[in-house]
């Protein structure tokens, strides 16, 4: 059975599928678990993702999820890049990105001078020096490297970080003095099952998450090679229905169908603040649904750029920048286009939760 979507409909399922059309009350690792994965390279933006969809969380929540309850993880992961993962997950997500990441940064290890020999020592001086503090920062582990003739400056000290991140040795443990300190991650984490086919796993959390999508979306947001995403969406085939979004082919999960219903019919108009970088600008080829193309620099300007946007229905109205001064937050919103009072009523309510969420006031501006 194939189905048929307006651009608008498409719009509204996808929020539905990134929980972005109502609260949810759940956990933060539910959340995490719910879209897949959090980017997380930029600390706040990485807050701001789970507030949008939750209700009554707290920027807290999300530290004690990750650094005392230990139920989510920060990690080097998809494009090689941060993110937070599932803890039980994150084993068998870095068994298949590891190694296609880890060849892709090769050229630039090279560059570098990090040869295997360099890598294999700095893994083993990591090794013993975790074992024996537990926790330690980026500075403490490059002291621990040049004691012993190993890069300690510059740029392949988060490399050697990242690789070893990459091969499951080490992630983000908790913070020391505000500072992030780094652990060996089968010390951090307790077992976890085994998954038998992580590819067909990873597309189908995927699937779930950014419906309607396509194959090529999932290879952005993965980093996986072309043949590795056809063979995941092969293997999950069975549980996929077409979607046809105005001429384009977009697939969806099968569990999807029954509640387009319920999709559609959320509230209008759903307005939502995500923070910079949010899945849901990030995890698609093209952000065309969510962006105008004659939008797109100004919330992707580039040079790694995303910027924090308001949506209305998932489409894209305005960016938004914050500045804090103490315990107040100002939030400067500039428009793409007018913004309706009722628009405007919401967008209320989004900066008192925002502040509410980093215990601030939060106050906002039009430009």
């Amino acid at each position: 059975m194939d189905i048929s979507l307006s651009i608008i409909e498409a719009r509204r399922l996808r929020l539905y599928s990134q929980r972005l059309d109502a609260r949810s009350s759940t956990g933060v690792a539910d959340i995490v678990r719910d879209i897949a994965a959090v980017q997380a390279q930029d600390s706040v933006a990485e807050l701001l993702a789970v507030r949008v969809r939750t209700e009554g969380a707290t920027a807290g929540d999300v530290e004690e999820a990750r650094a005392e309850e230990r139920s989510v993880v920060r990690t080097w992961a998809m494009r090689g890049t941060l993110h937070l993962l599932p803890s039980e997950d994150v084993r068998w997500i870095l068994r298949l990105i590891g190694p296609t990441m880890v060849r892709k940064f090769r050229r630039r290890h090279q560059e570098l001078g990090l040869t295997p020999q360099v890598y294999d020592r700095a893994v083993e001086v990591m090794r013993e020096v975790l074992g024996e503090y537990g926790a330690l920062t980026r500075r403490q582990i490059a002291e621990q490297w040049a004691e012993h003739g190993l890069p300690s400056e510059g740029q392949g000290v988060p490399h050697l970080l990242c690789r070893a991140s990459l091969e499951g040795l080490i992630c983000f443990g908790p913070k020391v003095g505000g500072q992030a300190t780094h652990v060996l991650l089968d010390s951090w984490l307790g077992d976890a099952p085994e998954v038998t086919n992580p590819g067909a796993e990873l597309a189908r959390r995927y699937v779930s998450a950014y419906a309607p999508t396509t194959p090529e979306d999932f290879g952005t947001w993965s980093g996986l090679p072309v043949k590795d995403v056809q063979r995941a969406f092969e293997s999950i085939e069975d549980e996929l229905l077409k979607v046809d979004v105005e001429g384009i082919p977009m697939w969806m999960p099968q569990t999807h169908a029954g509640l387009l219903d319920e999709a559609m019919s959320g509230e209008s108009p759903t307005v939502k603040m995500l923070g910079a970088f949010d899945p849901y600008l990030l995890g698609y080829r093209t952000r065309d649904l969510g962006v105008g193309p004659e939008l797109l620099k100004r919330v992707h300007p580039g040079g790694g750029i995303i910027r924090p946007i308001i949506l209305v229905d998932g489409r894209a109205v305005a960016t938004w920048a914050r500045k804090r001064s103490g315990r107040k937050l100002t939030i400067t919103v500039s428009p793409f286009e007018s913004l309706s009072g009722e628009v405007r009523e919401r967008i209320d309510r989004e900066v008192e939760d925002i502040g509410r969420f980093l215990g601030v006031e939060a106050v906002w501006e039009v430009e």
